[in-house]
């Protein structure tokens, strides 16, 4: 019995992508990837470069921001960030728009957060919507 339910976590862990439907919220930890509904083309998220947004337990003057980057197909980088300027959030690949939605976790002013920590929703839609 151990043996299976260590043989069935060790294939989750594996399976780093999916394809969900267009338009639909999906998950991706630091290094995950999921695959452009209709496409091939797989999206992973590679990095969090900053996360200065405001911790939850402290006031202040600016909400700041998370930059993230994710990887399109093999080698095509692009920065998402979550912050004021909403349009710094979306950016258009393969015909396809995707969109930042949130990071969790959000910051807290006594922790710190590991990057392996950070999971990125984003949404995939069709850059003709």
């Amino acid at each position: 019995m151990r043996l299976l339910i260590l043989a069935l976590a060790l294939a989750a862990c594996g399976a780093q992508g999916t394809e969900p439907a267009l338009g639909e919220s999906i998950e991706l930890r630091i290094g995950a990837a999921v695959t452009i509904p209709g496409d091939s083309v797989r999206v992973r998220f590679t990095d969090v470069t900053s996360d200065s947004r405001c911790p939850s337990n402290v006031q202040c003057v600016w909400a700041g921001e998370a930059v993230t980057v994710f990887t399109i197909g093999a080698t095509e980088q692009v920065t998402l960030t979550l912050g004021a300027d909403a349009k710094k959030a979306t950016v258009i690949a393969r015909g396809r728009q995707i969109t930042l939605v949130a990071l969790k976790p959000y910051p807290i002013s006594t922790a710190t957060t590991a990057k392996s920590d950070y999971i990125a929703t984003i949404r995939i839609t069709s850059a003709a919507d």
